[in-house]
């Protein structure tokens, strides 16, 4: 409730989607990802088994924090996934290291953060969006998925697609 209050409603993607979203953005093994709203660290913690990559999550709900630090813990992926607290702002230092970006956020969301966002990640970043789209920022390919039920579409983003 409290992220549907200041940002927006938690709804998990199905892991598909979410491995979807990692082939399209090529993620390999090292690399760091960054989620933005990450919920309950599900996408985090398949990069980190599946594609062996490291994680950053932020999570503004309190509920979903403690749940997403739960899971990379019963994971066995503590050492892999650092889960912060806070609005997204606060990946901030994270993002400018950031390989993959995965994000599940509304389009009003996207629209919000799409100035510093793409001011902070690094020139050569994957930012990967699923179902929704940036209002600035050009996708440079699209996947289709599956998604709670109904056919979707991920998008793949670079730094200065406008």
């Amino acid at each position: 409730m409290f992220a549907a209050i200041f940002s927006a409603p938690t709804v998990y993607a199905s892991d598909q989607a979410i491995i979807d979203a990692f082939k399209l953005a090529k993620l390999k093994s090292g690399e760091l990802v960054v989620d933005l709203g990450c919920g309950n660290a599900r996408s985090l913690i398949i990069a980190a088994r599946i594609f062996g990559a490291k994680g950053v999550g932020v999570e503004i709900s309190p509920y979903c924090f403690l749940k997403s630090r739960w899971n990379v813990f019963l994971a066995g992926e503590s050492k892999n996934i650092k889960i912060i607290f806070g609005d997204f702002k606060k990946a901030k230092k994270h993002l400018g290291h950031a390989n993959v970006v995965y994000l599940y956020l509304l389009n009003k969301v996207l629209t919000a953060i799409e100035p510093w966002f793409f001011a902070a990640i690094k020139e050569d970043a994957r930012v990967v969006s699923l179902s929704f789209t940036f209002t600035e920022h050009i996708f440079i390919k699209s996947a289709k998925t599956f998604n709670l039920g109904k056919k979707t579409k991920i998008f793949l983003y670079g730094k200065d697609n406008l």
